[in-house]
């Protein structure tokens, strides 16, 4: 289903010819004080030519569409993009924009399996990544000022994303001196916020970790990425706000936990570097992608281990998965007989970096692991 208030008599927007290798396309959003018809403009540029900003976001419900104007033809997006890009003509900023679900035909298979593994150094190029949580809503402001104070009063205090949970401890609000979390309301907007679908999807943790700068847009407010992503390691680490929040949003879908996660990628890769992909699928095994494979392909960009040419929709499934593991195996452990013929996987001396590998496998080789409804993907 589609909604359109425009020239009926446009023909429908087609891509001309597939992408060259360096090649990608770009937007750039038709000011218009009227705010008629949302017209954009689209090119296709030389990568590394290029002077853009690129949108992290999630595709959401793809069953209701909006027509817009593209290149004077009518292109159906979902609703998510066609608000951020809504956003992007009230604030005017004039430059060019990279969104997957516009600049990557998403019904050629080559031209978007050579654009998935150009994502990485899309995101690394772009002038700046904007993260779009959806339109502002009622209490954004007040939770966003909770997470600037917050973040000031404990001088953004580093937590060990590795540590157990046997190693929580309550939040001392009161030597804080800010609200009780428990049925606050400036909290519950706060931990909205992070209950935000962007939070779940897989996809997320390429597109940030691999961003130079990057701001995230709420509606017409600008968030910090360094607070909000440093609060969601608060509620992570902190027995008593990591249960309100489980309670303020109904054990929602997107857990306090994802949030934290991808916030300890933030912090992590800036220090450690990039991870070997047994653990970063490991950390974000709950995150979800409509497409199964996109649980790998997501990560490839933010792992070691994995060359770009990894990523290939022409494979099924079943053949990345064992790909996958058979790189786990053999690049992680030691393989070794035993005198009577046994044969062995060894560990290395710290059995923890290695998360369980045998359990780990039969996890990821199961295609239902990896599918949620909510999610979005780049196909």
């Amino acid at each position: 289903m589609s909604s359109y208030a425009g020239n009926t008599d446009m023909s429908t927007f087609k891509y001309n010819q597939r992408l060259q290798k360096t090649s990608i396309r770009l937007l750039k959003v038709v000011p218009d004080p009227d705010l008629n018809l949302l017209t954009i403009q689209l090119v296709e540029v030389d990568l590394g030519k290029a002077e853009f900003e690129a949108l992290s976001y999630v595709w959401g419900d793809q069953t209701k569409k909006i027509t817009i104007d593209c290149n004077g033809k009518r292109l159906e997006i979902g609703a998510n993009l066609y608000s951020a890009l809504h956003e992007r003509r009230r604030r005017n900023p004039g430059t060019a924009l990279w969104a997957d679900q516009v600049c990557i035909n998403q019904d050629d298979v080559e031209e978007k399996t050579c654009q998935v593994r150009l994502m990485s150094t899309i995101y690394a190029k772009a002038n700046q990544v904007i993260v779009w949580l959806g339109e502002q809503e009622h209490g954004d402001l007040d939770g966003l000022h909770l997470m600037e104070d917050l973040y000031e009063k404990c001088h953004g205090k580093q937590y060990d994303a590795n540590a157990g949970i046997f190693e929580f401890h309550n939040f001392d609000y009161k030597a804080k001196g800010v609200p009780n979390p428990a049925f606050n309301p400036t909290w519950n907007s706060l931990f909205k916020i992070l209950s935000n679908p962007w939070f779940g999807r897989v996809w997320v943790v390429q597109e940030l970790l691999s961003a130079q700068k990057s701001v995230i847009w709420k509606g017409s407010l600008d968030l910090n990425t360094h607070p909000v992503l440093w609060t969601a390691m608060l509620i992570g680490r902190h027995k008593n706000l990591y249960e309100n929040y489980d309670i303020s949003m109904g054990s929602p879908q997107v857990s306090a936990l994802m949030a934290r996660n991808i916030a300890a990628s933030y912090f992590d890769t800036k220090t450690r570097g990039p991870r070997p992909i047994y653990d970063t699928l490991s950390r974000y095994s709950g995150m979800s992608a409509t497409e199964p494979r996109d649980r790998f392909f997501a990560l490839v960009g933010v792992s070691t281990g994995l060359d770009e040419a990894f990523v290939d929709y022409t494979k099924t499934f079943e053949e990345v998965a064992c790909l996958v593991g058979k790189m786990t195996l053999l690049g992680t452990l030691k393989y070794g007989l035993a005198e009577n013929g046994t044969e062995l996987l060894i560990l290395e001396n710290s059995p923890g970096k290695h998360r369980f590998p045998i359990e780990w496998l039969a996890f990821h080789a199961n295609p239902q692991n990896h599918v949620s409804s909510h999610a979005r993907t780049v196909s």
